[in-house]
């Protein structure tokens, strides 16, 4: 997704750039257009290692609202499995230097349908001990949660006018772009 949506920016004749990170930034690609620059890029996330295990994105968001000197553009591409709360005070941060944000969020069908049938072993995702359950006792709970979390991440965008895309890893591509596309197409 990030080096398609590179690739439609900088033949938009736009400044592109790239900034990963875990907990920390991996990653800084400086926003230009020049030739050998979308090179760079995609270079930069062919070569990306895994980032850590544990993530937090609250402290490198801010630093990153901090380090956009220009306004502009910001496209965020992240699971968002963090405190949706303390999420969209970074993404005000962002919005409070006055760049437009773009936020996809992605997520596993499993993690949006929760399809678990059987006895199952599930990893924690901040390091938590491993828990073997029975999926369908913690169903209900878990998309009850998982749909406060996403409501909240909904709601808290479109009130600081944030574009929220979420798009599971079993879309295509192209269709998963075109259907963002389309809805914005129709706000503007």
């Amino acid at each position: 997704l990030a080096a398609a949506l590179a690739y439609f920016i900088f033949h938009q004749r736009d400044a592109v750039g790239l900034i990963a990170f875990d907990r920390d930034i991996r990653t800084h690609v400086p926003a230009m257009v020049r030739p050998g620059h979308l090179h760079a890029i995609l270079t930069e996330l062919e070569n990306l290692p895994p980032g850590e295990r544990t993530t937090d994105l609250t402290a490198p968001l801010h630093e990153i609202a901090e380090r956009l000197q220009k306004k502009g553009m910001s496209i965020l591409i992240s699971d968002l499995l963090d405190e949706p709360n303390d999420i969209l005070h970074c993404f005000e941060h962002v919005r409070f230097n006055g760049h437009d944000l773009i936020v996809f969020q992605i997520l596993d069908p499993a993690e949006i349908d929760f399809t678990f049938d059987h006895l199952t072993r599930f990893e924690g995702l901040e390091g938590e001990p491993p828990a073997v359950v029975m999926p369908a006792e913690m169903r209900a709970a878990y998309l009850a949660r998982k749909e406060e979390h996403l409501a909240t991440l909904r709601q808290g965008c479109g009130v600081q006018h944030v574009d929220y895309c979420l798009l599971s890893t079993a879309q295509p591509l192209d269709f998963a772009l075109f259907s963002y596309l389309a809805a914005r197409g129709q706000k503007m």
